[in-house]
């Protein structure tokens, strides 16, 4: 009887809406709750992934859905393992309650138990029933909207990100432009291939010849944005003078790796950031001890052009010995010869913490960079189909985008589409990855076989892209990606240069076009032909020659 009457009074409770549980003091009705929410929100959880593949915008909104839901179960998770641990004893006192035992550990009636909790629940709602009208209900939809309320991905991202689709990294762009000793270095890498290149014409020429300085200012373009987001990882290229104690450099590392993070966070906030920084961190240790970090095989202090006593880096030999010849330096090397032998090796220590510090900030960059690859090179390869489209096609380009974000009404509903539809909206099942017909289903795998879409064509001059088929090559060659990378060779993309994919088949091509139009351009000097009266023929040059001389 005692276990019927504790049941049916449990019961009793479940069925009350939630207004009960504001009423109630009991900590059953509180873990009831918990379990309920946990139950209701994993439900929603699943609603909320199958929105995920509508949109790029919808799949970073339900990311945002989800890491609230994510949140809000794991805060009940908490509140019901705490109530089961009971530490305060109240959970089992709420137990013994409903067996009807009293305070005292003493037997009681059960019946008197569980007509006190029926009269306690009639008394809150003949209170509370008339002002409160109907309650809340907070099932497994509630919680879905009350997710969907939460996102607030439109403020997170900038309008060249388009919800995490791309970066935006201009700021960066400009910081590391403004740093004078790489932008001087990349100035003086380029004067040297262009003294090695005219050095092969001309074998007397001089490093400091007017020639070569003339060409460096007529063909030198700084760094533009997008070879900027192509190579900006390879910090091994960058000469040690311009990273040791660089503040300005340091800046720049710090802060590379606080807006790729963040765009991490914000694109895939469910990653556990923290765990995926320790992995950096002891990976960065191995290779640190094993000195296998590209450009940080040697300590700075063991560089030729390291001066130990001023702690300084130089840029070459003439100044480091200019710098010796001061008095900066004898007094420093003074000082310097005073210190004992383990006082000297906390100075090479210090220089060696200096090179590990920014070998690990570039490392740590350079992580964070490999990944968010994919997102790096939609940017590059968006900018250059930018370049090479004109105003009215990026106007069409933006009107069929903004055309595919109103498919979806605010819940993430197609709003053309019925409730008998939703078969349409599903993921199409595609295992052998066919191409989409016009229908946007795959292909039959006979139609994929005939037009020889599983055979693979590469292009040099698009970057090594891949078409598969050979229409879709063919039909690349009038493509943007295509017309891009001719303009980058400087070469007119005609009907010349059709079926070529190499880079030097097609400059040789375009050399020897030229040739032959020099060769079939009408020239008078050499072409026009003349007669003096003796009857020898001469082409014009040599007979005005001679004419001038009074021969003919």
């Amino acid at each position: 009887v005692g276990l019927w009457a504790s049941t049916f009074c449990s019961s009793i409770r479940y069925s009350i809406t939630r207004p009960l549980a504001a009423m109630s003091f009991s900590v059953l009705e509180s873990l009831r709750s918990a379990h309920e929410d946990i139950e209701n929100m994993e439900k929603a959880m699943s609603l909320v992934l199958m929105d995920k593949h509508k949109s790029a915008r919808s799949t970073v909104s339900c990311e945002h859905a989800l890491k609230h839901l994510v949140e809000t179960t794991q805060l009940k998770c908490k509140t019901a393992i705490d109530i089961y641990q009971d530490k305060d004893g109240m959970r089992t006192d709420d137990i013994n309650s409903l067996a009807g035992q009293r305070g005292d550990k003493k037997g009681g009636d059960v019946w008197t138990s569980f007509y006190d909790k029926v009269k306690e629940v009639k008394d809150y709602h003949r209170r509370f029933s008339v002002n409160q009208g109907m309650p809340e209900m907070q099932n497994s939809e509630w919680f879905y909207q009350r997710a969907l309320e939460n996102d607030k991905t439109e403020a997170l991202f900038s309008g060249e990100e388009d919800f995490g689709k791309r970066v935006d990294m201009h700021e960066l762009f400009v910081t590391y432009l403004n740093l004078k000793k790489i932008s001087t270095q990349r100035k003086n890498n380029f004067r040297d291939a262009t003294f090695a290149r005219l050095k092969k014409k001309s074998p007397d020429l001089e490093p400091d010849d007017p020639e070569v300085e003339a060409e460096v200012q007529k063909q030198f373009h700084e760094l533009d944005y997008i070879e900027w987001l192509k190579t900006f990882d390879q910090f091994h290229d960058i000469h040690r003078y311009a990273k040791y104690k660089e503040k300005t450099y340091s800046e720049y590392l710090e802060g590379l790796i606080s807006y790729l993070r963040g765009f991490l966070l914000r694109t895939q906030p469910l990653v556990d950031i923290e765990k995926l920084e320790t992995q950096f961190e002891k990976e960065f240790e191995e290779r640190w001890t094993d000195r296998s970090i590209p450009g940080w095989q040697d300590p700075t202090h063991k560089d030729k052009l390291f001066c130990l006593p001023s702690n300084k880096l130089f840029n070459g030999e003439a100044v480091k010995k200019s710098h010796e010849s001061g008095k900066v330096y004898k007094k420093k090397l003074a000082e310097m010869q005073k210190l004992d032998f383990e006082e000297q090796k906390k100075l090479v220590a210090a220089t060696e913490e200096e090179d590990k510090r920014v070998a690990q900030l570039e490392s740590r960059a350079a992580k964070w960079h490999d990944l968010l690859s994919d997102a790096i090179n939609e940017t590059v390869q968006h900018l250059q189909k930018k370049q090479s489209q004109t105003v009215e096609e990026m106007e069409m380009e933006k009107e069929d985008s903004d055309d595919d974000g109103e498919d979806f009404d605010d819940d993430g509903v197609d709003v053309g589409s019925n409730a008998g539809e939703d078969d349409e909206d599903r993921p199409i099942y595609n295992p052998l990855n066919l191409p989409l017909g016009w229908d946007g289903k795959p292909i039959p795998f006979w139609l994929y076989k005939l037009h020889g879409m599983g055979i693979e064509f590469k292009c040099e001059i698009c970057g090594n892209y891949s078409y598969w088929g050979r229409r879709a090559f063919e039909k690349h060659f009038q493509e943007w990606r295509h017309a891009f990378g001719m303009r980058c060779l400087k070469i007119p993309n005609t009907s010349h240069f059709k079926e070529i994919t190499k880079i030097e088949e097609a400059i040789t091509l375009y050399e020897k076009l030229k040739r032959d139009a020099e060769e079939q351009t009408f020239r008078p000097d050499q072409d026009v032909e003349c007669e003096d009266i003796q009857g020898n023929v001469m082409s014009q040059r040599a007979f005005e020659d001679l004419r001038r001389q009074g021969l003919v």
